[in-house]
């Protein structure tokens, strides 16, 4: 992303959208240190923020890799296995809230390729040591009626998945 990428915010300090994983745009919000001098801050981490992006961007599988460890696959068949069940022989399906059917068990390969990017904050309050990163991800079909995967990475690289969002 570029410095003029970037707008004031009522929620964020500043946002601005990329694209990430060849998809639509999402937003990217910053939370910084210090409501004076937004502009300044976005020239001062502007790299450290492109960094964390092209990561995100290049790591898609270690991020499908880590929501699959922290069960979220899991999750996701246990919500798919309460929406409507349909008439079928051989197979569990199920019509989702967004009208797709669904069958069980869900393939891990299909699961990783349904994980959409729907938002991305960074946290630049503490500076670039202390940065956090927080995605808002969603699955298409959507397997959480509506509920977006939390997932933070840290400065140091950590992951931790926080469930459910929504």
């Amino acid at each position: 992303m570029e410095y003029q990428d970037f707008r004031e915010d009522d929620v964020f300090s500043m946002k601005g959208t990329t694209r990430i994983w060849s998809e639509r745009e999402v937003e990217v919000g910053l939370d910084l240190n210090d409501e004076r001098g937004k502009r300044e801050q976005v020239l001062r981490y502007l790299d450290a923020i492109n960094a964390q992006l092209d990561w995100i961007i290049a790591n898609r599988a270690v991020i499908a890799d880590m929501l699959v460890k922290s069960g979220m696959l899991t999750l996701a068949e246990d919500w798919i296995s309460g929406a409507e069940e349909l008439d079928a022989e051989n197979a569990e399906i199920y019509r989702l809230e967004d009208g797709t059917e669904v069958a069980l068990p869900l393939p891990e390969k299909t699961f990783r390729d349904s994980l959409r990017m729907e938002g991305i904050t960074i946290d630049l309050t503490g500076g670039r040591e202390n940065m956090s990163t927080q995605l808002f991800l969603f699955c298409d079909p959507d397997y959480f009626a509506g509920h977006s995967i939390l997932l933070n990475i840290e400065a140091d690289g950590t992951m931790e998945c926080l469930g459910l969002a929504g």
